[in-house]
């Protein structure tokens, strides 16, 4: 049986990898530290601990690698994953950016504009807001197909807003491209000086 070969890879929130293979099969991948350790003693995993470590990695046809020789085929991705359906593919999600704003007319503290992707959902770009936060949340979040985003004339003020103002250039004619772009560049910017880990409290850091 042919190794099956990489074509899309997504760190997500959770540490799992969402995979898809040239059989345009998606399946996912419970990247946690402690089952690398478990099934792949040869190396140590520990660095992935971090979220920024873990999201810097790279892809190609057979293998999936971070940085000081930390790799996994795919053959071995394929046979140790599980297959992504229904419900589930909604549930991948990579953070792109978010920013505190506040203050703001709408709160004095807390108004965060965020952006993320989902890859292999129906509508992969999600925008929202978090006003207040905790049991007083009255922000929102909306899920967006390429044609309704880019018919929305406020997008790309929301990117900006929300920290990824150079995600807009990579919004292109295809969704699929379009999130891909986008899904490599903050695999790119993750964990070097460029990524988002000024997050939440941006303003209060560049004071």
């Amino acid at each position: 049986m042919p190794i099956p070969a990489l074509t899309r890879v997504v760190p997500t929130e959770r540490w799992q990898l969402a995979l898809e293979f040239d059989s345009a099969e998606a399946r996912v991948f419970d990247c946690s530290v402690a089952r690398l350790q478990r099934e792949r003693p040869e190396r140590d995993w520990t660095a992935l601990a971090s979220p920024e470590r873990f999201k810097h990695l790279e892809f190609g046809a057979e293998r999936v690698w971070w940085r000081d020789g930390l790799a996994l085929e795919a053959d071995f991705l394929f046979n140790a994953s599980a297959p992504l359906k229904g419900r589930d593919r909604e549930n991948q999600l990579l953070r792109v950016a978010y920013r505190n704003q506040a203050p703001t007319p709408e709160h004095p503290t807390h108004h965060v504009y965020y952006v993320c992707v989902v890859p292999f959902g129906a509508r992969p770009f999600l925008l929202g807001e978090s006003i207040n936060g905790g049991h007083g949340e009255t922000g929102g979040s909306t899920a967006l197909g390429l044609a309704r985003l880019r018919s929305w004339r406020g997008w790309q003020r929301h990117f900006a807003l929300s920290g990824c103002d150079w995600a807009v250039p990579l919004i292109g004619a295809d969704e699929r491209a379009s999130v891909d772009a986008v899904v490599r560049e903050v695999c790119r910017r993750a964990d070097t000086p460029e990524s988002d880990t000024v997050g939440y409290d941006w303003k209060s850091r560049n004071r």
